[in-house]
């Protein structure tokens, strides 16, 4: 008999978990957490020996430090020692007379870390089993994402180069310097540029838009090519995973031709912003043999002659000019952009300019409106700052980093998955009753 699976038709990330308590939320995470094998290699290495802070309760804590939204350990363990109900609830047994501390030792966590980071396959298998989950419940879960790149901020001081062979877990060895340039508008319409300098990792980031809720991650140095990363992310994606995915949202940081076709390889729409890359001084190119041109932004034109009226004289006359030309959809078969001019379809090839033309124009309104979507990637990117304290932090070194994150992210899927499974568990009792 096939395997029927209740799905929910959405998921707001907001106000079905962001909107509960602390204690609330960790609860609903460890419902959500299928962490089984990771708990068994650990407890394999642990062995025999004294066990006053078991493993299970060891990854309990360090999965509420993220939920409490703590910067650093010290601050950590002093809520857990004023807080009784959050230790009943990681496991921690306050009648136990035989331990010497309330709460484990600082040595504890730091022990309890350096064996996460030998497991880190299996911490990473936790996150993708997560993802699986959503593509299995979710409806239309991996159908429309968004891609960036977000700088993690070292505030350690780096070493100098001739020490860096050097290892010490108090200083950074590994962060790296970038820096990222920006064009805005100012108050006067005048075009500027501002430059923003970075020491530390990034984290690359693709995401469900629908949901907010991340589906790849790559963590590397700061100096790290974005476009690189992502073309990585989806390369190394599932199949199944990149047959779901319909389009994908960038910014224009990723705006190059060898991206989008990557994308159009997977049969994925690439609705990535643009940059104005030409360098010869032109508003408009030729398509090939025709009186139509095209700018910079995808808008495409057909050269006419245009009847005007001279403001001084009064007199008309007719220029030959280009003309905007409607964006009439796409023909997927020929693999066309489709124009009208004067009641006649003119169709432009796609391939004849990989970055300019998109199989969704970008001077459409279809367009416009599914970039929008691009947004969630950037909210999840605010939550790993606000929420995850990413943007304030004291971890050193890009493996544990890479740790970090992928611990945040399976805090941000657990208690999503928590709470969906809840939400099936009730549309499954109802479904009983009736």
């Amino acid at each position: 008999m096939a395997k029927i699976i209740s799905q929910v038709t959405l998921f707001d990330y907001e106000n079905e978990v962001e909107s509960l308590g602390d204690l609330e939320r960790l609860l609903i995470l460890f419902e959500g957490l299928e962490d089984g094998k990771l708990m068994w290699a650990l407890e394999r290495e642990r062995g025999g020996g004294r066990n006053d802070y078991p493993v299970r309760v060891m990854w309990n804590l360090r999965l509420a430090e993220k939920v409490f939204e703590h910067t650093g350990r010290d601050s950590f363990r002093r809520e857990l020692s004023r807080n009784s109900q959050l230790r009943r609830v990681c496991g921690l047994n306050d009648n136990d007379k035989k331990k010497k501390h309330l709460v484990p030792p600082s040595r504890v966590f730091t022990g309890f870390e350096k064996s996460l980071m030998k497991h880190k396959g299996l911490v990473d298998e936790i996150f993708e089993n997560q993802v699986d989950f959503f593509y299995e419940v979710i409806e239309g879960f991996g159908k429309e994402t968004a891609g960036d790149g977000k700088y993690i901020d070292s505030y350690a001081k780096g070493k100098q180069k001739k020490e860096r062979e050097e290892t010490d877990n108090r200083t950074e060895n590994d962060a790296e310097y970038s820096k990222k340039e920006y064009t805005y508008t100012d108050k006067d319409g005048k075009t500027k540029k501002k430059t923003e300098k970075h020491f530390g990792f990034k984290a690359h980031i693709l995401c469900d838009v629908s949901t907010e809720l991340p589906i790849a991650k790559k963590v590397t140095k700061a100096n790290y090519d974005e476009k690189k990363a992502m073309k990585e992310i989806i390369e190394n994606m599932d199949e199944d995973r990149l047959n779901t995915m319909q389009n994908i949202r960038l910014d224009r940081g990723y705006d190059s031709e060898d991206m989008i076709k990557t994308i159009k390889s997977k049969d994925i729409v690439p609705l990535v912003d643009i940059r104005n890359c030409w360098k010869d001084g032109e508003s408009t190119k030729q398509y090939k043999n025709t009186e139509m041109v095209y700018n910079a932004y995808g808008e495409v034109f057909h050269y006419d002659y245009v009847e005007t009226t001279d403001l001084k004289t009064g007199k008309k006359k007719r220029e030959y000019k280009p003309v905007k030309m409607k964006y009439e959809g796409y023909d997927k078969q020929k693999k066309c952009l489709r124009y009208s001019h004067k009641g006649k379809i003119k169709k432009i090839t796609i391939s004849y300019d990989e970055r300019i033309f998109l199989p969704i124009a970008r001077d459409s309104e279809k367009f416009k409106r599914l970039y929008k979507g691009r947004t969630a990637v950037e909210r999840l990117n605010g939550r790993l700052d606000r929420d995850y304290m990413f943007e304030k932090h004291y971890i050193r070194g890009l493996e544990k980093m890479d740790l970090a994150v992928t611990i945040a992210m399976i805090v941000m899927n657990g208690m999503a998955a928590g709470k969906i499974k809840r939400n099936l568990n009730g549309i499954r009792s109802l479904k009983t009753a009736v």
